[in-house]
Protein backbone atom coordinates (compact mmCIF):
# COMPACT_ATOMS: atom_id res chain seq x y z
CA UNK A 1 0.00 0.00 0.00
CA UNK A 2 3.03 2.27 -0.24
CA UNK A 3 1.80 3.54 -3.60
CA UNK A 4 -1.49 4.57 -2.01
CA UNK A 5 0.32 6.52 0.69
CA UNK A 6 2.61 8.26 -1.82
CA UNK A 7 -0.30 9.26 -4.03
CA UNK A 8 -2.30 10.67 -1.11
CA UNK A 9 0.78 12.45 0.20
CA UNK A 10 1.32 14.10 -3.17
CA UNK A 11 -2.28 15.28 -3.28
CA UNK A 12 -2.02 16.68 0.23
CA UNK A 13 1.27 18.43 -0.50
CA UNK A 14 -0.21 20.12 -3.57
CA UNK A 15 -3.48 21.03 -1.83
CA UNK A 16 -5.60 18.93 -4.15
CA UNK A 17 -7.42 18.33 -0.87
CA UNK A 18 -8.75 21.80 -0.13
CA UNK A 19 -7.47 23.20 3.19
CA UNK A 20 -9.83 22.63 6.10
CA UNK A 21 -12.11 20.25 4.21
CA UNK A 22 -12.99 16.70 5.20
CA UNK A 23 -11.37 13.83 3.30
CA UNK A 24 -14.00 11.68 1.59
CA UNK A 25 -12.80 8.21 2.59
CA UNK A 26 -15.54 6.36 0.72
CA UNK A 27 -14.75 8.16 -2.53
CA UNK A 28 -11.03 7.50 -2.14
CA UNK A 29 -11.67 3.85 -1.34
CA UNK A 30 -13.67 3.46 -4.54
CA UNK A 31 -11.09 5.36 -6.59
CA UNK A 32 -8.15 3.26 -5.39
CA UNK A 33 -10.09 0.04 -4.98
CA UNK A 34 -8.99 -0.45 -1.38
CA UNK A 35 -10.74 -1.23 1.87
CA UNK A 36 -11.01 1.10 4.83
CA UNK A 37 -8.08 -0.39 6.77
CA UNK A 38 -5.21 0.34 4.33
CA UNK A 39 -6.72 3.70 3.44
CA UNK A 40 -6.84 4.73 7.10
CA UNK A 41 -3.30 3.51 7.61
CA UNK A 42 -2.12 5.82 4.82
CA UNK A 43 -4.18 8.75 6.12
CA UNK A 44 -2.86 8.26 9.64
CA UNK A 45 0.69 8.45 8.31
CA UNK A 46 -0.18 11.83 6.82
CA UNK A 47 -1.58 12.95 10.17
CA UNK A 48 1.72 12.01 11.81
CA UNK A 49 3.58 14.05 9.19
CA UNK A 50 1.47 17.14 9.85
CA UNK A 51 -0.33 17.20 6.50
CA UNK A 52 -3.75 16.07 7.77
CA UNK A 53 -5.75 16.44 10.99
CA UNK A 54 -7.96 13.76 12.54
CA UNK A 55 -11.06 14.75 14.50
CA UNK A 56 -12.72 12.03 16.58
CA UNK A 57 -16.14 11.02 15.20
CA UNK A 58 -15.67 13.35 12.22
CA UNK A 59 -12.77 11.95 10.24
CA UNK A 60 -9.71 13.25 8.43
CA UNK A 61 -9.27 16.82 7.25
CA UNK A 62 -6.66 18.58 5.12
CA UNK A 63 -4.78 20.61 7.67
CA UNK A 64 -5.07 24.37 7.49
CA UNK A 65 -1.77 26.12 6.97
CA UNK A 66 -0.96 29.51 8.44
CA UNK A 67 1.73 32.06 7.77
CA UNK A 68 2.99 31.48 11.30
CA UNK A 69 3.36 27.76 10.65
CA UNK A 70 5.37 28.25 7.47
CA UNK A 71 7.55 30.81 9.23
CA UNK A 72 8.15 28.37 12.10
CA UNK A 73 8.87 25.47 9.74
CA UNK A 74 11.54 27.50 7.95
CA UNK A 75 13.10 28.35 11.30
CA UNK A 76 13.24 24.61 12.01
CA UNK A 77 14.73 24.01 8.58
CA UNK A 78 17.47 26.56 9.23
CA UNK A 79 18.31 24.86 12.52
CA UNK A 80 18.37 21.39 10.92
CA UNK A 81 20.53 22.36 7.96
CA UNK A 82 22.95 24.33 10.11
CA UNK A 83 23.38 21.31 12.38
CA UNK A 84 23.76 19.07 9.35
CA UNK A 85 26.60 21.19 8.01
CA UNK A 86 28.24 21.30 11.45
CA UNK A 87 28.22 17.49 11.62
CA UNK A 88 29.15 17.03 7.96
CA UNK A 89 32.31 19.04 8.47
CA UNK A 90 33.32 16.47 11.09
CA UNK A 91 32.15 13.34 9.31
CA UNK A 92 32.08 13.80 5.52
CA UNK A 93 35.09 13.37 3.28
CA UNK A 94 36.05 15.79 0.54
CA UNK A 95 35.00 13.16 -2.00
CA UNK A 96 31.52 12.88 -0.47
CA UNK A 97 31.05 16.65 -0.53
CA UNK A 98 32.33 16.73 -4.10
CA UNK A 99 29.75 14.11 -5.10
CA UNK A 100 26.98 16.48 -3.98
CA UNK A 101 28.61 19.31 -5.92
CA UNK A 102 28.74 17.16 -9.04
CA UNK A 103 25.07 16.29 -8.62
CA UNK A 104 24.12 19.98 -8.54
CA UNK A 105 26.41 20.82 -11.45
CA UNK A 106 24.61 18.17 -13.51
CA UNK A 107 21.23 19.63 -12.52
CA UNK A 108 22.28 23.14 -13.50
CA UNK A 109 23.57 21.89 -16.85
CA UNK A 110 19.99 20.81 -17.64
CA UNK A 111 18.18 23.68 -15.90
CA UNK A 112 17.02 25.43 -19.07
CA UNK A 113 15.22 22.28 -20.21
CA UNK A 114 13.64 21.33 -16.88
CA UNK A 115 10.05 21.95 -15.83
CA UNK A 116 9.38 23.84 -12.60
CA UNK A 117 8.19 20.60 -11.00
CA UNK A 118 11.39 18.77 -11.90
CA UNK A 119 13.57 21.65 -10.81
CA UNK A 120 11.91 21.83 -7.41
CA UNK A 121 12.39 18.09 -6.91
CA UNK A 122 16.05 18.44 -7.91
CA UNK A 123 16.51 21.31 -5.48
CA UNK A 124 14.91 19.30 -2.67
CA UNK A 125 17.19 16.40 -3.55
CA UNK A 126 20.24 18.68 -3.30
CA UNK A 127 19.32 19.65 0.24
CA UNK A 128 18.52 16.02 1.07
CA UNK A 129 21.98 14.93 -0.09
CA UNK A 130 23.68 17.76 1.73
CA UNK A 131 21.92 16.91 4.98
CA UNK A 132 22.80 13.23 4.48
CA UNK A 133 26.47 14.19 4.73
CA UNK A 134 25.87 14.57 8.47
CA UNK A 135 25.29 10.80 8.72
CA UNK A 136 22.43 11.32 11.16
CA UNK A 137 19.34 9.39 10.11
CA UNK A 138 17.04 11.12 12.60
CA UNK A 139 18.10 14.55 11.42
CA UNK A 140 17.46 13.51 7.82
CA UNK A 141 14.03 12.13 8.77
CA UNK A 142 12.96 15.39 10.42
CA UNK A 143 14.26 17.32 7.43
CA UNK A 144 12.12 15.17 5.14
CA UNK A 145 8.96 16.03 7.07
CA UNK A 146 9.72 19.76 6.98
CA UNK A 147 10.44 19.57 3.24
CA UNK A 148 7.03 18.01 2.57
CA UNK A 149 5.17 20.57 4.65
CA UNK A 150 6.71 23.57 2.87
CA UNK A 151 6.58 21.95 -0.57
CA UNK A 152 3.51 23.81 -1.84
CA UNK A 153 4.86 27.28 -1.03
CA UNK A 154 8.12 26.47 -2.79
CA UNK A 155 6.25 24.96 -5.73
CA UNK A 156 4.22 28.15 -6.20
CA UNK A 157 7.39 30.23 -5.82
CA UNK A 158 9.12 28.43 -8.67
CA UNK A 159 6.03 28.67 -10.87
CA UNK A 160 5.61 32.41 -10.27
CA UNK A 161 9.23 33.54 -10.26
CA UNK A 162 12.04 33.77 -12.76
CA UNK A 163 14.93 31.50 -11.82
CA UNK A 164 17.09 33.26 -9.28
CA UNK A 165 20.67 32.51 -10.27
CA UNK A 166 22.02 33.96 -7.02
CA UNK A 167 19.92 31.54 -4.98
CA UNK A 168 21.10 28.47 -6.87
CA UNK A 169 24.72 29.63 -7.07
CA UNK A 170 24.62 29.63 -3.27
CA UNK A 171 24.55 25.83 -3.43
CA UNK A 172 28.01 25.82 -4.98
CA UNK A 173 29.21 28.44 -2.50
CA UNK A 174 28.02 26.40 0.49
CA UNK A 175 29.73 23.24 -0.78
CA UNK A 176 32.96 25.08 -1.51
CA UNK A 177 33.01 26.48 2.02
CA UNK A 178 32.40 22.96 3.33
CA UNK A 179 35.25 21.56 1.24
CA UNK A 180 37.48 24.34 2.56
CA UNK A 181 36.33 23.42 6.09
CA UNK A 182 35.25 27.01 6.77
CA UNK A 183 32.60 26.24 9.37
CA UNK A 184 31.47 29.73 10.35
CA UNK A 185 31.23 30.95 6.77
CA UNK A 186 29.34 27.80 5.68
CA UNK A 187 26.84 28.19 8.52
CA UNK A 188 26.30 31.85 7.69
CA UNK A 189 25.84 31.05 4.01
CA UNK A 190 23.20 28.36 4.57
CA UNK A 191 21.34 30.63 7.00
CA UNK A 192 21.19 33.49 4.49
CA UNK A 193 20.25 31.09 1.70
CA UNK A 194 17.26 29.57 3.52
CA UNK A 195 16.24 32.90 5.06
CA UNK A 196 15.82 34.35 1.56
CA UNK A 197 13.62 31.41 0.61
CA UNK A 198 11.67 31.75 3.86
CA UNK A 199 10.74 35.37 3.19
CA UNK A 200 9.29 34.50 -0.20
CA UNK A 201 7.47 31.46 1.24
CA UNK A 202 5.86 33.61 3.93
CA UNK A 203 4.63 36.03 1.29
CA UNK A 204 3.23 33.22 -0.85
CA UNK A 205 1.45 31.72 2.16
CA UNK A 206 -0.20 35.06 2.88
CA UNK A 207 -1.54 34.95 -0.67
CA UNK A 208 -2.76 31.40 -0.06
CA UNK A 209 -4.49 32.52 3.13
CA UNK A 210 -6.47 35.03 1.11
CA UNK A 211 -7.20 32.50 -1.64
CA UNK A 212 -8.23 29.55 0.52
CA UNK A 213 -9.52 31.45 3.57
CA UNK A 214 -6.96 29.73 5.76
CA UNK A 215 -5.79 30.56 9.23
CA UNK A 216 -4.41 34.11 9.39
CA UNK A 217 -1.06 35.26 10.69
CA UNK A 218 0.41 36.97 13.71
CA UNK A 219 3.84 37.35 12.08
CA UNK A 220 4.62 41.10 12.27
CA UNK A 221 4.58 43.01 9.00
CA UNK A 222 8.25 43.88 9.51
CA UNK A 223 9.04 40.18 9.07
CA UNK A 224 7.42 40.04 5.65
CA UNK A 225 9.38 40.44 2.43
CA UNK A 226 9.03 42.45 -0.71
CA UNK A 227 8.32 40.53 -3.95
CA UNK A 228 11.48 38.66 -4.80
CA UNK A 229 11.83 35.26 -6.41
CA UNK A 230 13.99 32.84 -4.50
CA UNK A 231 14.36 29.19 -3.92
CA UNK A 232 16.46 27.26 -1.49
Amino acid sequence: MERLYLDLRDRAMRYEFRPGTRINEQALGREFGVSRAPLREALNRLVAEGLLDFVMNKGFFRKNISVDEVFDLYQVRIALERRAIFLALQRASDAEIEAVRQYWAEVMSRAAEMSSDDFLLADEEFHRRMVALARNKELSAFMEVVTRRIHIARHIDIQQSAWNAKAFDAHFEILQLMQDRKKDAALECITEHIDMSMKRAVEITKEMVAKFFLVNSSVPETSLPTHQGASG
